[in-house]
């Protein structure tokens, strides 16, 4: 689903064809995240019969044809639902948070918060089951090196999200926290 969520973030800022929308996710979000045509165009064609996006063929003298996608009204509306679905089977991925971390100049205040207290939750999850796994599998010490290494990583991204709340709660106090991303929808999209 980020997939989708980042290609429709792109279009928000203007039209854009295929590689540029591929190569400006590639920049602000490095390899992690990049996107191949086999889940571009694949999504774009579902984007263009749900009428989230329209398409128009440019032809640049002496070069191929180009097309072009425009976001519609329809497909801001889809943005916004998709960014805001956030579920715990999505909690639990972590491309999913890091997607809507990155695009929380796009969100409120109340949504960051929800979707870090989700993430934080499912983290708190998953450090528990370690703990379990830890008190069955004493025996085997390279077990017990995976689980000390999930644990470590997990508390790691903790204390990111302990600093991501405090991060949030510091701009909406100083007043540079968007309340209304549409008002930013023209200008660029993620340079995350």
């Amino acid at each position: 689903m980020y997939v989708e969520l980042l290609i429709l973030e792109q279009l928000l800022s203007g039209p854009k064809h295929g590689y540029e929308i591929k190569k400006n996710i590639q920049e602000a979000l490095g390899e992690s995240f990049e996107i191949n045509n086999n889940l571009l165009y694949p999504a774009l064609r579902r984007f263009l019969e749900m009428g989230a996006i329209s398409k128009e063929v440019v032809k640049p003298e002496g070069k191929p044809k180009r097309h072009i996608y425009l976001l519609t009204d329809v497909g801001e509306e889809i943005f916004c639902e998709m960014i805001r679905d956030f579920p715990d089977k999505l909690a639990a991925s972590q491309a999913e948070f890091m997607v809507r971390v990155a695009l929380f100049n796009r969100l409120d205040r109340d949504m960051q918060f929800e979707i870090l207290q989700k993430r934080e939750d499912v983290l708190k999850e998953e450090r528990n089951h370690f703990h379990q796994i830890e008190s069955a599998h004493s025996q085997n010490p390279f077990v017990m090196e995976v689980v000390r290494f999930q644990k470590k990583q997990i508390e790691h991204e903790l204390d990111w999200i302990m600093h991501l709340k405090q991060r949030v709660l510091d701009q909406a106090a100083s007043g540079s926290l968007s309340q209304d991303w549409k008002t930013k929808a023209g200008s660029a999209s993620i340079s995350l």
